[in-house]
């Protein structure tokens, strides 16, 4: 950590709890946030720790590569040591230097092709190509620890509309903020500072989530649930309604016509944006209840829609809590100029109630 007396491995390993986590996702808000950097960061700070645990790896999208396949410039590489598992596409598997062993085919297909499941038996570099889809990288982490139990199941990930590190996917997030998402340290502060409050949301009631847990067992493809006032009085079997659905992405006005007076909770199983929540706020049955996401990764909200469901009643709650115990910030500007980073850092701070760093450049 580069203002701070101690390591930055040391700093990780006691930080994030490396040693006893299953799982942990790196989210960056925007391209070239340094969530790579951070990941190798971790990689290196396990290495280091020896905890004593074979690390797990996967990336949501493409990452590792020697050049931006969009701007063209050089981006930091993924460091492997001998024994740590990969998942990843056939084509990115070719082009890792580490020597690989395929153990398992998922059977999830990428642009990339396959995703393959490999132990790396020299160390190297590697890229990371693996699914975009919440589900998949589920079933990437259930093959890892059919080969090794107690890994440290790692998603090199992003906020996005498509897929989520969460989703009870991962139990622990490191959020990547980047100079190079803002114009300034002021914007960057408030954009980190609605990431954190999302992030950090409370889980919906014991009882509540019972419920929607056991309708989404039953109903795997449905992307709507709602929990009426009379499912939450206690006594007998509490059920809800839900609306099966593609995709929750341009489905707002067919979840708002489902919408009934005397609701109380919905859950939204996808991204939940300004477009869906505007339909719902045209139904006067939206006010006074819970609006659930399986995870704060899935909230995509502005200001003003949020102050519109305040005026509602209406809460924001997950199915599943998330842990933030670090904000990792990159100062490094979009032109690849170095912004000045105490202020930044400074900026950040201010705005939130999580530990802020830099952890400088990754050294592997």
């Amino acid at each position: 950590m580069r203002n701070g007396t101690h390591h930055p491995h040391d700093f990780l390993v006691e930080k994030l709890g490396l040693g006893r986590i299953r799982s942990l996702a790196i989210i960056g808000m925007g391209k070239n946030a340094g969530k790579t950097t951070v990941l190798n960061h971790i990689l290196r700070a396990a290495r280091k720790a020896d905890c004593g645990r074979i690390l797990a790896v996967t990336s949501i999208g493409l990452d590792g590569e020697e050049e931006d396949l969009v701007t063209g410039g050089v981006k930091p590489r993924i460091w492997i040591e001998e024994g740590t598992i990969v998942a990843t596409a056939g084509a990115s598997l070719s082009r890792c230097d580490a020597t690989m062993e395929i153990l398992a085919m998922t059977g999830i297909h990428t642009a990339a092709g396959e995703v393959a499941v490999a132990r790396a038996r020299s160390r190297g570099y590697v890229e990371l190509a693996g699914p975009s889809i919440a589900g998949d990288l589920a079933e990437c982490e259930r093959i890892c620890r059919e080969i090794e139990r107690d890994c440290l199941y790692l998603v090199d990930g992003a906020l996005s509309r498509k897929s989520s590190a969460g989703g009870g996917l991962t139990e622990s997030v490191v959020l990547a903020a980047g100079a190079a998402n803002a114009t300034s340290a002021e914007e960057l502060a408030r954009e980190t500072a609605r990431q954190v409050s999302f992030l950090t949301l409370p889980p919906i009631g014991e009882e509540e989530g019972e419920i929607l847990r056991r309708v989404m067992r039953d109903h795997p493809c449905h992307r709507a649930i709602f929990l009426p006032a009379e499912s939450l009085a206690g006594g007998g079997a509490a059920s809800g309604r839900s609306l099966a659905l593609p995709s929750l992405a341009g489905a707002g006005s067919e979840v708002a016509e489902a919408l009934k007076d005397g609701d109380r909770v919905l859950l939204l199983r996808g991204a939940v944006t300004d477009r869906v929540v505007e339909s719902l706020l045209s139904r006067s049955a939206f006010a006074e209840m819970v609006l659930v996401a399986e995870d704060g990764t899935r909230f995509f909200l502005s200001d003003r829609i949020i102050a519109r469901m305040k005026q509602r009643s209406v809460s924001l709650a997950v199915l599943y809590r998330l842990s933030l115990p670090l904000i990792c910030v990159n100062p490094t500007g979009r032109g690849g100029e170095s912004i000045n980073r105490d202020s930044l850092l400074e900026a950040i701070r201010r705005a939130v109630d999580v530990p802020v760093v830099d952890l400088g450049p990754a050294l592997v």
